[in-house]
């Protein structure tokens, strides 16, 4: 009879019946007989010390082989290690992060990030010091050694004029001796007195006292590209992405030059003054520095205490009316509608006429007259037209109800006080020194100011940020990253489609249309092309002029040019072209492009460079699948493949993805931090949350695709038994970590459409299977909760 056997696998399990002939059972050899045993016993003394020596050598060569197979198994071993630079500094940034004595499953931001804070101390250059912040300040300091570096014979003229920049931004001497001069220049340019008439006129004259409040809005809008009192914006068409349109409505453009408000939210102790009091006494105290020194200068006499007092009244309650005005219709708005300008302007007298019992006729068209004088564009009011969203049409009859009763003497004081303060803190040392002391109590974290050196290093990039790319560039980036970025990218989209082609949820209609979109979807890597070209770089910042003393001339010589040659474009045919500098520590979606935009800045350790693509995939892979995800959240799904505004979904896919989307919101608005007051708004961070959970998702199974097609890749020195999906979503948390104070996170969570950092990685890796798979939290665990996975893509 046959014999049958188990015949075992590469990992010792069965799967397989072998059969095997019958055979007669082999005798023991171990049994010999007594006889041949003393025979042996009576051999020769040299056969003994022949068999002697054979042992000897036997047992030589078995320890010179065992010797050799540990040094072959040593060197495999070692050879699936990383040890290139690039995987140290990842080992040893992940190391000095991760706090090992929390159970991942517990809560994964801890576990990732639980010793950052402590390894990683923020000097206070940052009021959030973060891993993005980490970048940032490099850039810094990089752009400061660049700016102050030996110039080269070859390089292009923009690259000199971003180094006087600098010159005139550290230049404190000729700040000092300009003194107030170049606000009184800019003053006159915009048709405003020196200092407003409130301060000069007497009651008879105040009375008689008329001011063209609407000319003037326009001219400090082309003069300084801010909005005052109307918002107005030539952009791409929303709903024909190929041209332009004019929107008009609630002011939106600040003034593009330094602000000594760069953060808000003060003390919240439970000592300190109502914040909104503090706010007041604040602005109170400088707007009578301010008044008194500007007239003193002027007039050589001291303003009298009770006009200083009047004035400073009038200018707190005006600003605090209109920008309670400008709150009240600056919420998230989706509709839109097209309006031409003459019916829009009937309409809006109609409705200032029931309200006030006044009219301001051809309001509009004074209005774009007086905005479009020297350009090349001749509005046609017939014809043309705004496009506006429902908060735009109910803002302007009430901005112009408030303006038509309004005292004009008070209406120039508010637009000399605008058009001042958005200059004064670029003036004398003194004058900012006492901003900076008066607004101090609206600075949380650390009280340490960066240098002026890196200060003035920060605003030549602001403004002039493809000269200094064009020096920090790497120039074998389009030849390196950008190929492997660029295949990264397609590997997330790869995942993206393959996983809306099993989406249960929608329509055969609405898939086919989604997936053209996604194919559709273009990227901008690194750079523009032209950057690195000198004609092309020279070309791009033709008719800037620029000295090196004269620090405010200077920035008012971008501002300047900036909304002309907007107004300019009005005609002209739109194309998808990059939308940032090369130096933003950033990423982001461009809906009315439908484009993924990724600086070459982001594209650094510790996000990118980490020498090992399950690193990089889990790190950047996840923000450019986050971007990818947005261009089918909640508002990109808002915009076609052309980036136009338009409903391209069927009204029943709609009505489940919103359903589905409501998980979201119930998920996040139960997260809260501990000594913050309030939790996460989930409607507010929606947007944010469906793209950090879908580029995660992606990002993940585009490293899947990676695998498949590379194999597996060596292991993480230090990190060697983890698996290459735990390091996936280790990179993933880690690029979150930061230091943030409970002030900080406090108004994150009142105002930023984004989740605090720590929700973000939490609130992902709850819904996410392969997370809970990957470090093998239980059923129930806090990052597997026993609830319904919130997804959507």
């Amino acid at each position: 009879m046959d014999n049958y056997a188990y015949q075992p696998d590469d990992n010792g399990k069965p799967f397989a019946i072998t059969r095997y002939p019958s055979v007669p059972r082999p005798a023991n050899d171990y049994l010999v007989e007594v006889n041949s045993r003393s025979k042996f016993l009576k051999k020769p003394k040299f056969f003994k010390i022949l068999s002697a020596v054979l042992i000897a050598v036997i047992i030589l060569l078995l320890i010179v082989i065992i010797i050799l197979t540990v040094q072959y198994y040593d060197k495999t071993y070692l050879s699936r290690i990383c040890t290139s630079e690039e995987c140290l500094k990842s080992a040893a940034n992940l190391k000095l992060s991760l706090d090992s004595s929390t159970n991942p499953c517990d809560d994964f931001y801890q576990y990732t990030c639980g010793r950052w804070s402590k390894e990683h101390p923020n000097h206070g250059w940052f009021p959030t010091f973060s891993t993005f912040a980490t970048i940032s300040e490099q850039i810094l300091l990089s752009t400061e050694e660049f700016l102050t570096s030996e110039e080269t014979n070859d390089e292009p003229s923009p690259v000199t004029q971003a180094r006087n920049f600098y010159k005139s931004c550290m230049d404190e001497d000729a700040l000092d001796d300009l003194g107030l001069s170049v606000i009184f220049k800019y003053l006159k340019e915009v048709d405003l007195p020196s200092v407003p008439s409130f301060l000069t006129k007497s009651d008879d004259e105040i009375a008689e006292f008329h001011f063209d409040w609407l000319k003037s809005d326009a001219v400090i809008k082309k003069t300084f590209a801010m909005d005052v009192l109307i918002g107005f914006v030539v952009d791409s068409n929303m709903l024909n992405q190929s041209e332009n349109a004019m929107y008009i409505g609630v002011p939106g453009l600040r003034c593009p030059l330094p602000s000594p408000f760069k953060k808000t939210g003060g003390d919240k102790s439970e000592s300190a003054p109502d914040i909104d009091d503090l706010r007041r006494i604040t602005n109170g105290n400088i707007i009578k520095f301010v008044l008194s020194t500007l007239y003193r200068n002027v007039t050589s006499k001291e303003l009298k205490e009770d006009v200083l007092e009047q004035a400073s009244d009038v200018l707190l309650n005006m600003t605090f009316e209109i920008d309670s005005l400008v709150a009240n219709f600056s919420s998230e708005s989706n509709d839109l509608q097209s309006q031409i300008v003459k019916d829009f302007q009937t309409r809006i007298n109609e409705i200032l006429r029931s309200d006030i019992k006044k009219d301001y006729p051809q309001i509009l068209e004074k209005y774009l007259g007086f905005l479009f004088t020297g350009t090349n564009v001749t509005i046609d009011f017939d014809n043309d037209f705004f496009l506006l969203s429902q908060n735009d049409v109910d803002y302007l009859p009430r901005i112009l109800s408030y303006v038509l009763t309004s005292s004009d003497i008070y209406l120039e004081l508010y637009m000399w006080w605008v058009t001042v303060f958005a200059m004064i803190i670029n003036t004398s040392s003194e004058i900012v020194e006492y901003i900076v002391k008066q607004t101090a109590p609206f600075y949380t974290g650390t009280a340490v100011l960066r240098s002026r050196s890196l200060d003035c290093s920060a605003l030549v990039n602001s403004f002039m940020g493809m000269a200094v790319s064009y020096g920090l560039a790497d120039r074998t980036f389009s030849n390196k990253t950008k190929p492997k970025v660029e295949q990264m990218l397609y590997d997330i989209k790869s995942a993206f489609m393959e996983h809306v082609k099993t989406i249960s949820w929608m329509d055969q209609k609405t898939r086919t249309a989604t997936l053209e979109k996604s194919k559709e979807m273009i990227s901008f890597i690194g750079y523009p092309d032209w950057l690195l070209d000198k004609g092309a770089l020279e070309i791009y910042y033709q008719g800037i002029t620029l000295a090196n003393n004269t620090y405010l001339d200077n920035m008012m010589s971008f501002i300047k040019l900036y909304v002309p040659s907007k107004l300019e474009v009005f005609r002209k045919i739109n194309e998808r072209n990059w939308s940032t500098d090369p130096l933003s520590v950033n990423a982001f979606n461009s809906f009315t492009n439908n484009a993924i935009n990724l600086p070459m800045a982001i594209l650094a350790f510790p996000i990118y460079h980490l020498g090992l693509e399950v690193l990089n995939y889990g790190a950047m892979g996840s923000i450019l699948g986050h971007e990818l995800t947005h261009g089918f959240d909640n508002e990109g799904r808002k915009h076609d493949k052309f980036g136009n505004y338009k409903e391209w979904w069927t009204h029943e896919t709609i009505d489940t993805f919103e359903a589905k989307i409501e998980c979201f919101v119930k998920q996040y608005d139960n997260f809260t931090l501990a000594g913050v007051e309030g939790h996460v708004q989930g409607k507010k961070t929606l947007g944010e949350n469906i793209a950090d959970n879908g580029g995660l998702r992606h990002a993940y199974w585009a490293y899947r695709k990676y695998v498949d097609r590379n194999g597996h890749e060596p292991k993480l020195p230090g990190f060697e038994n983890f698996t290459d999906n735990q390091l996936f979503f280790i990179a993933f948390g880690s690029i979150w970590c930061e230091t943030i104070s409970p002030d900080d996170l406090e108004s994150q969570i009142e105002y930023d459409e984004h989740s605090p950092n720590k929700i973000r990685v939490i609130g992902s890796l709850q819904n996410s299977k392969e997370f809970a798979q990957a470090f093998q939290c239980p059923v129930g665990s806090r990052m597997n909760p026993n609830t319904n996975k919130c997804q959507v893509w």
